[in-house]
């Protein structure tokens, strides 16, 4: 059984700490301010010393421990969004347009918070068919923990593991798209953190990074925090706003009502699909 984060931190002071970050998020514009201001500060502070966005590859990343209430990831989200790339094209991010800026903490050497979520991903990868599994060995030095953009991430990771899709059956291939590719071989822009985070402060960054959309801001392309003005058109769906807020477990439920998928079938696992 994987470790405590923070070695003997106890259930109870995990849903304290939890319970502290979501009073920190609301959507009063006074407290969406202060949100920020604190956001901008936490990533001002533990900032790595590199200038811009680096590119990280998403074989290097695993979801952090604080993602979606601890829940982790939700299957069906992370090929819903691959099967809208295999569909549409792999979309890069230009002059700060398109898929959100990832956020992820940069564990070299590892905190034990790091090695928890390693452990956690590549346990709940190797029993949940349809995952893409992580090559990153249980004792590594050097990877990245996902504070925003998780199943964006791994959604990546089906394409470069020729994984194959739960709705499906047909195996994911970048094929000639030359995005995809590039996003894979060279890694994606990313906003890159010190691993001297707080356990609190990690949760209050996915919480927020969750609902940037909501509350009218977004990291730009230089890695800076900056409120946005965007035409009505522009705003997310029912889908995309629902999406930000559930665990993975009612996230997974909301795809599948989305795409109508039989509950049988997920219940099976997919194993006719896979």
């Amino acid at each position: 059984q994987a470790s405590a984060p923070n070695s003997m931190a106890s259930k109870v002071e995990l849903d304290s700490e939890q319970e502290a970050a979501e009073q920190n998020v609301t959507q009063n514009a006074e407290e969406i301010s202060r949100s920020v201001a604190r956001l901008t500060e936490l990533i001002k502070r533990h900032r790595v010393d590199s200038p811009g966005l680096q590119r990280v590859r998403s074989d290097q990343v695993v979801p952090d421990g604080t993602n979606r209430e601890r829940t982790g990831l939700s299957l069906e989200h992370i090929h819903y969004i691959a099967s809208l790339m295999a569909s549409k094209g792999f979309q890069p991010r230009t002059n700060d347009v398109g898929h959100d800026v990832p956020v992820y903490v940069h564990e070299s050497p590892p905190t034990q918070f790091g090695s928890t979520a390693l452990e956690r991903y590549r346990t709940s990868a190797a029993a949940t068919p349809g995952y893409p599994l992580t090559r990153l060995q249980a004792e590594a030095k050097d990877f990245y923990c996902s504070l925003g953009n998780g199943h964006f991430t791994q959604a990546l990771n089906l394409f470069r593991h020729g994984c194959k899709s739960i709705f499906t059956g047909e195996t994911y291939s970048r094929g000639g798209d030359t995005n995809l590719n590039d996003a894979l071989e060279l890694g994606v822009p990313s906003l890159v953190l010190k691993n001297d985070l707080s356990m609190a402060d990690r949760k209050f960054l996915s919480l927020m990074l969750n609902r940037q959309h909501a509350q009218g801001w977004t990291i730009c392309d230089t890695g800076e925090v900056m409120f946005v003005d965007k035409p009505e058109t522009q705003d997310p769906s029912q889908f995309e706003a629902m999406s930000k807020e559930l665990d993975a477990e009612e996230l997974s439920g909301l795809v599948r009502f989305k795409l109508g998928i039989d509950v049988t079938e997920a219940q099976g696992n997919y194993r006719s699909k896979l």
